[in-house]
């Protein structure tokens, strides 16, 4: 769950964006052992099929095509009672219904997962149902079901491989108020995500980091942590990462009193806002640098 977290006071909606930003559709995997691959049946090509061509949709923005697609890929995995295909094509059709503006369908495809009396769907795919809850409630703003759906998820979560991405959630939340406990958060989840190999939020929890050393004024280790998070984030294109780590420089070394430094941070976050056709963060951009220019 593809955070952009922006630097100073952060209110609670931007800060929702930020998370909901990174969080996408997921693409149907078939596992095999070995070099082997696994022989599919018919059923299983063609719900692929649909997952792949919803993930293409969704991708372009086209969400009532994904929305069909997940339908479709859901159906076939429910007439074969494939667990694993049924529950990603929920979290999938919850994401999509939120695009669409249906908060409620969105809900119910992850109470389906999450409801008592559906024992067959794993912890781990629990735990993930409840962390698109809590980001969905913050969306909301409604941080004390996000808080409440957190910890739920972490209580399912024993070991499934996604606490530093709960962890990174906790510290978004703590953010806006409490940057210490942010701070904490963001450690703990960067160590369980380095563990993990998960180089995605590894580079979240750095800019978590970044932006909580921000808030305490430690502007040096703010900077470094930007800086890490910067390099990870070119590794994957992530553009909108890539610019709010620049932006996250040009601030930190700015308040180290080297503008000339930051203007040319604040410049290159421009320029790849510019490439991504993000006017709203070209605008931010441009604010920083008028504001250090005589």
């Amino acid at each position: 769950m593809n955070g952009t977290l922006l630097l100073g006071a952060l209110g609670l909606k931007k800060l929702v964006k930020q998370i909901l930003l990174f969080i996408f559709p997921t693409v149907l995997l078939i596992a095999g052992c070995g070099s082997n691959p696994p022989v599919l049946t018919e059923q299983q090509e063609v719900a692929i099929q649909f997952n792949q061509r919803g993930e293409t949709a969704f991708r372009r923005g086209d969400y009532a095509q994904a929305l069909q697609e997940y339908q479709g890929a859901l159906a076939i995995h429910r007439s074969v009672e494939n667990v694993a295909g049924i529950a990603t094509e929920l979290l999938n059709l919850s994401v999509v219904h939120r695009r669409l503006g249906d908060k409620t369908a969105a809900q119910t495809a992850l109470d389906q997962i999450l409801t008592e009396g559906s024992p067959a769907f794993s912890a781990g795919q629990k735990a993930e149902a409840a962390y698109r809850k809590a980001g969905f409630y913050l969306d909301d703003g409604n941080e004390t079901e996000a808080r409440s759906w957190v910890n739920k998820a972490l209580e399912y979560c024993h070991g499934c491989g996604a606490e530093g991405r709960l962890y990174n959630l906790l510290a978004r939340m703590a953010l806006a108020g409490q940057a210490q406990e942010a701070m904490n958060h963001a450690r703990r989840a960067l160590v369980l995500n380095r563990n993990a190999g998960d180089k995605n939020e590894e580079a979240n929890s750095l800019r978590l980091i970044a932006d909580a050393a921000f808030k305490l004024e430690d502007f040096k280790t703010a900077q470094q942590s930007y800086d890490d998070a910067l390099r990870l984030d070119k590794d994957t294109g992530a553009a909108t990462k890539i610019a709010l780590d620049l932006m996250g420089l040009g601030r930190s070394v700015a308040r180290q009193g080297r503008r000339s430094e930051a203007i040319e941070y604040f410049q290159r976050a421009y320029s790849v806002s510019e490439g991504a056709g993000d006017a709203k963060a070209m605008d931010d951009a441009a604010v920083e640098m008028k504001q250090l220019t005589p």
